[in-house]
């Protein structure tokens, strides 16, 4: 494993648009547009308007992965409910090699990212034995909350191929703010297939990270809030949502 420090000249701010828990109530209606996504910076996870699949943002592009298994770049207007961002600017980079799973892979990074109190970006390119990724389908209406909806995501196995992986880890005191833990997100080198990361076997390629120096929420509009109770624990909610997830 060999690796180099990357210089950084200007402070890291991650931005996160709404709370996670809006999104375990049921709601999925879009709070901000593409357009605003980009000027938050140029690498990103989120969801599209009505928890229409799986959006990863990668050197400011954005992909949207849907259900039905095509990828399509949304317009500046489309809209989010949900999402983390951040100027992406690599403090260290290093080869990796060989590392059988999800998993395995945590456990590495928990060695070279040690800082688990403060928020981390990662970025991988390279080559994969095995890609398994989710996409959920849109909800046509509100109510049904996210564990429930992630019941029907498609599921995608992909085998032997190129692409990058982008995403967080995020600390426990998230919780309700975001899910705690990893977050990753996954889109091939032809930009034809991709999603949320459930499982890979990694072969080959470079890791980037950079941890945030500044934390900020976007809150969406007052309305949103009507009627919520967000003051609970959402532990158990988190666990459900993602172990289908």
């Amino acid at each position: 494993m060999k690796g180099e420090e990357v210089s950084r000249d200007q402070r890291i701010k991650f931005t996160q648009i709404s709370l996670f828990s809006i999104l375990l109530t049921g709601r999925y209606g879009g709070v901000v547009s593409i357009a605003e996504v980009k000027q938050h910076g140029d690498m990103a996870i989120a969801t599209m308007d009505r928890l229409d699949g799986e959006v990863q943002m990668i050197d400011g592009v954005v992909y949207q992965a849907c259900a039905d298994g095509r990828i399509r770049r949304p317009g500046d207007e489309e809209t989010i409910p949900f999402g983390t961002i951040c100027p992406f600017r690599a403090e260290r980079s290093l080869n990796l090699e060989n590392i059988p799973s999800y998993e395995r892979f945590e456990e590495h990074l928990g060695k070279i990212c040690p800082l688990e109190n403060f928020p981390l970006a990662v970025r991988f390119t390279g080559k994969f034995r095995r890609m398994k990724v989710r996409v959920v389908k849109r909800q046509e209406q509100d109510g049904v909350g996210l564990a429930e909806a992630a019941k029907n995501e498609a599921v995608f196995d992909l085998a032997d191929c190129s692409g990058d992986l982008v995403g967080f880890r995020l600390p426990g005191y998230v919780s309700g703010v975001n899910a705690p833990g990893w977050h990753l997100h996954f889109m091939d080198a032809e930009r034809l297939h991709g999603g949320h990361v459930v499982n890979f076997s990694l072969l080959e390629g470079t890791l980037s990270f950079c941890y945030a120096d500044d934390f900020q929420i976007r809150l969406p509009d007052k309305s949103v809030f009507t009627g919520l109770d967000l003051a609970r624990d959402w532990s158990k909610d988190l666990k459900r949502a993602e172990a289908e997830r």
